[in-house]
């Protein structure tokens, strides 16, 4: 006598299809999507971060731009009248070339910081929150700014820049002595 085999699957029934059930298939659904999730918002963070790191390179790569223009050109100074306006937000000189140099910033936040040479202005700096020039003498001691041309004793410049873009924003601070008037 022959035995037939019993197929695998519902007892008395035919074999069932080989695949999954559709109770696998949701759960399979329901992590893939939750993975998703949580990898669009770890790639979404990423995504700030390099904003905030390459926004805040560009205004400290501004701010040392202006630093040093503005420092160049104080040594270049022609002689102890050369300064002709020493404000809080503007600085006005002229060079040993006899070229009028005026470095300015208009106080509205978020303006340029203006370099103007023999008439021809540039951008120093995008997005100016704060400008602040400061003046010290020989000993260090504060000097009185001017507003015409005279002999000065201004012999240091500090320049304190304030930048601002998308909600960050970075400081800087400075010096420049005078060349030996």
């Amino acid at each position: 006598m022959r035995r037939h085999a019993i197929p695998h699957g519902r007892p008395g029934g035919p074999s069932a299809p080989a695949g999954f059930t559709l109770i696998e298939l949701v759960i399979v659904i329901v992590v893939i999507s939750i993975s998703g999730v949580l990898l669009a918002g770890m790639f979404r963070e990423a995504i700030g971060t390099y904003r905030f790191v390459d926004v805040e390179a560009d205004l400290l790569q501004q701010a040392r731009f202006a630093e040093e223009r503005i420092a160049r050109e104080l040594r270049r100074l022609r002689d102890g009248t050369s300064v002709t306006t020493a404000g809080a937000q503007t600085l006005a000189f002229v060079d040993r070339d006899a070229v009028p140099i005026i470095v300015s910033w208009n106080g509205t936040k978020g303006a340029d910081l203006l370099f103007t040479r023999n008439g021809v202005s540039q951008t120093l700096a995008g997005s100016v929150d704060s400008l602040a020039f400061s003046y010290f003498k020989e000993d260090g001691s504060a000097a009185v700014p001017l507003v015409a041309p005279s002999s000065t004793d201004i012999r240091r410049v500090a320049v304190y820049i304030r930048l601002a873009r998308g909600g960050q924003s970075i400081a800087t601070l400075c010096a420049a002595a005078l060349r030996s008037l």
